[in-house]
């Protein structure tokens, strides 16, 4: 059995001298995807009471039952569309408008709730305190002091990750532009978001080590010539590091990658 933190090699290793800038997928990679919607819906409740008054802890429950109730507010939905930014801020919408319904509280004008949507995951994920794994923030501090430039690959909102960032204390670490779906232009992380995030960052598709935890994701970046680390948690980590398709797998943490890199 792999401790955490080991590597499994699908090269040798990677070229240092080539890899300057490193992308980092959010949820499953560095922020807790278990214990962030948790910490998002106790700061979201904290942010809500302040701003329309209630007991925090009500807003926390809305926003938790909505949670588990996600798919049905996107059910008619096609993110991966031609439009699917649009729609995926109709989705947002949609679920910062049910909070008023849930909590029986006065519902804002449109206009408001429209920018509520676009304001609420910062303020809920900055102020729900750090759900970053532990593993992440020594390894994202001693990449950045080894001179490498850091930024974000997520298809959460980039307002999401900035505030993760901060709450985990990470965010001045970063250089790169945080890329969220908005930011990237496109919500499924295929070929075109990564030709995306390369272009809109200004650097070469060959400097970059992509670091995730989806498969389907690896593949796409590898397709542009990215480097890439696939982080395998949870029970089946070393099953998923052994068939993995990435450069290299990371078992259960993100501490491989320092011996890799520096």
């Amino acid at each position: 059995m792999s401790e955490p933190g080991s590597t499994t090699s699908q090269t040798s290793s990677y070229p240092k001298a080539r890899i300057r800038h490193i992308f980092f997928d959010a949820h499953g990679t560095i922020v807790h995807r278990e214990r962030n919607p948790f910490h998002y819906a106790s700061g979201l409740g904290a942010f809500m009471a302040e701003r329309y008054g209630g007991d925090a802890r009500v807003w926390r429950e809305a926003n938790l039952r909505i949670f588990a109730d996600f798919d049905s507010y996107y059910a008619d939905l096609d993110l991966g569309a031609d439009d699917g930014i649009a729609q995926m801020w109709e989705g947002e919408f949609r679920t910062t408008r049910a909070l008023f319904r849930v909590t029986g509280t006065p519902e804002p004008t449109h206009e408001e709730l429209l920018a509520l949507t676009r304001e609420r995951g910062e303020q809920a994920t900055s102020r729900g305190g750090d759900a970053l794994y532990p593993d992440a923030a020594p390894v994202i501090r001693a990449l950045a002091a080894a001179g490498y430039r850091l930024g974000t690959c997520s298809n959460a909102l980039s307002g999401q990750v900035r505030g993760s960032l901060r709450a985990g204390g990470v965010h001045d670490y970063f250089r790169l532009p945080l890329f969220g779906a908005d930011l990237a232009g496109h919500f499924i992380k295929d070929e075109h978001f990564f030709r995306a995030i390369s272009a809109l960052s200004g650097v070469e598709p060959s400097s970059c080590l992509i670091v995730e935890d989806t498969v389907e994701v690896i593949e796409a970046a590898r397709s542009l010539g990215m480097w890439t680390a696939h982080v395998c948690r949870g029970e089946r980590a070393e099953a998923l590091a052994a068939q993995s398709p990435a450069h290299h797998a990371l078992v259960g943490s993100l501490e491989g990658l320092l011996p890799l890199l520096i």
